[in-house]
């Protein structure tokens, strides 16, 4: 058990490094790097930015390095917690991150909850009704809900929520609550909108655990 569960590790492991390494190349591959979005904008503001301002810049942040010291240096950061900073916020990555983090854990929680309750129900009863009509119309709406794009399920989702319940199709909050501080009326209002995104992400899990 705990060989499977170090092998299991370490699989996750040698999958994150691949992950990072696909990553990072293709986010390299585009022409173009920060310098050149860095000039654009300043010209956009009508300034003017010499090939040498671009130079430095390209130094400053290791631009001009190979782009497998570039890795090195980014990956060595994220093993010590630095994620780098965010000129988009103006902010630290990581502080932006950990302000999402705790809705994504709570969403995917909530989804496998989901799946788990919807799809083990479902599957046992399937199995105990074999070739039942509602065996053959569980099976087939697995087969509806695997071929349907989530973008359009989500769509379709959004459309009936704010017809039938009056729920913004616009985040996980309404507008009112969006700023301000947690209370139990926040928390209906996010149960109230995050069906939405635990549906169409459970759909995609579903038929698979029906299935085991």
């Amino acid at each position: 058990m705990l060989y499977q569960v170090l092998r299991r590790f370490a699989a996750s492991l040698v999958t994150l490094a691949l992950v990072s390494v696909v990553a990072f190349v293709v986010i390299a591959l585009p022409p173009g790097d920060y310098a050149d979005a860095y000039a654009a904008s300043r010209i956009a503001g009508g300034e003017v930015v010499t090939e040498a301002d671009l130079e430095v810049i390209r130094h400053q942040f290791g631009l001009d390095q190979p782009l497998y010291v570039q890795y090195l240096d980014w990956i060595g950061g994220v093993l010590q917690g630095d994620f780098g900073y965010s000129y988009q916020y103006h902010r630290p990555v990581k502080e932006v991150i950990g302000e999402r983090l705790p809705m994504t854990i709570f969403l995917a929680t909530t989804t496998m909850l989901f799946i788990y309750g919807t799809a083990i129900p479902l599957g046992i009863y399937s199995a105990l009704h074999q070739y039942s009509i509602a065996d053959y119309s569980m099976g087939i709406l697995g087969y509806i809900g695997l071929a349907t794009p989530n973008f359009l399920l989500a769509l379709i989702l959004m459309y009936f929520g704010q017809i039938w319940f009056g729920t913004s199709a616009g985040g996980v909050f309404s507008f009112e609550y969006q700023d301000a501080p947690w209370s139990i009326g926040k928390f209906f209002d996010l149960l109230a909108h995050i069906w939405v995104p635990v549906v169409v992400l459970g759909t995609a899990g579903m038929p698979f655990n029906c299935v085991l």
